[in-house]
């Protein structure tokens, strides 16, 4: 009977173990799939930006224009 405590504590603790690397993977992997995506979405909003403040229209535009606008 004591040999099947033991036994049982340390699958328990085998599982704790294992069970706590695959949260600390599950953690990290997270983490990093956050901060890539929020540069993706810091990087879309720079070239939204940009998009909307050179020159895509000459009236009617979100943002104004730097005043270099093309005339024919």
């Amino acid at each position: 009977m004591d040999y099947n405590v033991k036994s049982s504590g340390q699958a328990m603790v085998e599982y704790l173990f294992v069970m706590l690397f695959i949260i600390l993977i599950s953690v990290r992997l997270v983490g990093s799939f956050t901060d890539f995506m929020r540069d993706s979405m810091g990087n879309l909003g720079h070239v939204m930006t940009m998009t909307l403040t050179t020159g895509m229209c000459q009236s009617q535009c979100f943002f104004g224009g730097p005043g270099n606008w093309y005339a024919p």
